[in-house]
């Protein structure tokens, strides 16, 4: 049995709120039309990524979790953040892999890895979506710096988000 508020129960609560938040995000987005260039895109992809501070409050209340010390927080965070940083980067490096040495297949299965983060990660997806409309104008030096720090930023966001909702007091 896990104890309350170790790190193991702090990963299957995000990836409880996570799975959830995703599928309404990606229903919502779909009943939206999907399209990224209307003017509440970008509200529609923050309060997507704000709801991740009530997922982990109701996560906290509960499950009854304990405050964490600095360790059980760090890995509260950390952890779900290199699961997506390895769904995204992968999936960039094998896709861009693929076509840069002529391998269709490895480069579709990339392609493929990140098509469902739209449906496992949609927060994240969508707000990957709405920046790559902003980097459209700028040279591919700064389009590179911008594009993967979106993408860390889209990894770190959720779990940090999520920590910060479970840190908040509540009572039982």
């Amino acid at each position: 049995m896990r104890a309350k508020g170790a790190v193991s129960a702090r990963f299957s609560g995000f990836a409880a709120g996570h799975f959830t938040l995703s599928v309404l995000g990606f229903g919502g987005w779909l009943f939206l039309s999907g399209a990224a260039e209307v003017f509440w895109f970008p509200l529609y992809v923050a309060v997507l990524m704000l709801l991740y501070v009530p997922a982990g409050w109701l996560s906290a209340w509960l499950g009854d979790w304990p405050v964490p010390d600095r360790e059980t927080a760090v890995k509260a965070v950390l952890y779900p953040a290199l699961c997506a940083w390895a769904w995204a980067f992968g999936g960039w490096f094998l896709m861009a892999a693929g076509f840069g040495t002529g391998a269709p297949a490895v480069a579709h299965l990339g392609m493929g890895l990140l098509s469902c983060a739209l449906l496992f990660a949609s927060p994240s997806a969508l707000f990957l979506l709405l920046v790559l409309g902003r980097l459209s104008d700028l040279a591919a030096a700064g389009w590179a710096f911008g594009w993967y720090g979106a993408m860390a930023l889209a990894g770190f966001l959720p779990p940090l988000l999520f920590f910060l909702g479970s840190a908040l007091p509540r009572r039982r």
